[in-house]
């Protein structure tokens, strides 16, 4: 149950929001008193939680005897809210990137990104750039130990996409065990291997006018760095690290 309470605060409810929809799920037609009691929340505050789960479209409710009787809706229709925000901002997105790359407007070249979802942000922003390659170099840890789910659904996109994953790997067993067991994700990859026998969490990756460094520890964060100057450094950089590494 708490990994199903985790995913639903992942969608965007509050941990308690996330109790009492669950409660409700499990009782079916249910005063706030039976809810309350199953989720162990204060009565109080169930009828308040409540109230905001009916206005977002997760419970219904019918008077009954001059109670209030509530029903959680079928979990389907999480993906229908998904899909109404989706449907929402697509419809805006094309006046939203008018308003970001307008001409002169102020942006930050330093961008900082914090947990597993920022993570997935910037790996995302790797693939919605549309380049056919990218470079990365410094990291021995594989994300797949944070974020195991993402990163595969992530490298299927990568492939589909046919973008080549350039990367030059520190020469270590925990390197070379992660190629071993994820080969289905080295479809249009290029790796090496520097004589570096050195466990690190963070990475560096290269493309278009972006580096990022990232850092994979159990606080990850990464820091978004937008300079064609320096993006065009790192990648003379990388190639000269190409040279020397080795194929295995």
């Amino acid at each position: 149950m708490n990994e199903i309470t985790e995913k639903l605060k992942e969608f965007g409810l509050s941990e308690k929001e996330a109790k009492a929809y669950l409660a409700s799920l499990e009782l079916g037609d249910a005063t706030a008193s039976d809810i309350s009691i199953k989720s162990n929340l204060p009565r109080t505050l169930v009828y308040d939680i409540l109230e905001r789960l009916i206005e977002r479209g997760l419970i219904s409710y019918s008077v009954k005897s001059n109670k209030k009787h509530f029903l959680a809706v079928h979990p389907k229709e999480f993906l229908g809210i998904i899909r109404e925000k989706e449907t929402a901002i697509s419809s805006i997105m094309n006046e939203l990137e008018t308003i970001y790359k307008k001409e002169g407007a102020k942006r930050p070249k330093v961008e900082i990104y914090e947990g597993k979802e920022g993570m997935k942000t910037v790996m995302n922003d790797i693939l919605r750039s549309e380049l056919k390659e990218f470079l990365a170099y410094g990291s021995s840890r594989s994300s797949y130990e944070l974020i195991p789910a993402f990163m595969n659904d992530w490298h299927k996109k990568r492939i589909k996409q046919k973008v080549i994953m350039k990367i030059i790997y520190n020469n270590t067993k925990q390197a070379k065990s992660m190629i071993k067991n994820f080969k289905s994700t080295l479809e249009y990859t290029k790796y090496k291997f520097m004589p570096i026998e050195l466990e690190s969490p963070t990475a560096t990756i290269i493309y278009g006018d972006k580096v990022i460094l990232q850092s994979w520890t159990k606080e990850p964060f990464a820091v978004m760095i937008k300079s064609k100057e320096m993006a065009e450094n790192q990648r003379r950089y990388f190639e000269e690290l190409w040279k020397i590494a080795k194929n295995n």
